[in-house]
């Protein structure tokens, strides 16, 4: 199993960043791996994604598990050879919102193989959708 945290604080209130996050479709923007993130359900708990993790493409459904209202979002995509669950994290650090991602992976079978390189760039790359997270929403 893969886990990786990044977290930052940004310059905006902790309701502003959480309705922005809630709404899957706007991971398309700050995202460089998720390609398509469309509602597939009224209650937008389901997406239908399309997730370019460079060795490998997929299409699959991420799932809303859990929401807590400006506190916590937990979701969650199951693929033939991987697991992932994203844990969102705010709180509030003064007027601003302080926000810790953290990605669970289980690679199952031949994806196994990649785990490495998978852990390796993995963590440059949430780092890297967390600043652009920040910049969308503080501009």
């Amino acid at each position: 199993m893969i886990e990786t945290k990044v977290e930052t604080i940004i310059q905006k209130p902790v309701a502003e960043v959480f309705a922005y996050v809630r709404n899957m479709e706007n991971q398309i923007f700050y995202n460089n791996s998720i390609h398509e993130s469309k509602a597939t359900n009224q209650d937008a708990t389901e997406y239908k994604i399309q997730i370019d993790l460079g060795i490998f493409k997929l299409n699959e459904t991420y799932k809303i598990n859990e929401v807590v209202e400006n506190k916590l979002i937990v979701a969650s995509c199951t693929a033939n050879g991987m697991k992932f669950t994203d844990r969102y994290e705010f709180s509030e650090n003064g007027t601003f919102c302080s926000i810790s991602v953290t990605d669970k992976m289980e690679l199952k079978g031949l994806f196994q193989l990649s785990e490495g390189l998978v852990k390796m760039n993995l963590k440059s790359q949430m780092i890297e959708n967390l600043k652009s997270l920040k910049k969308i929403l503080e501009s």
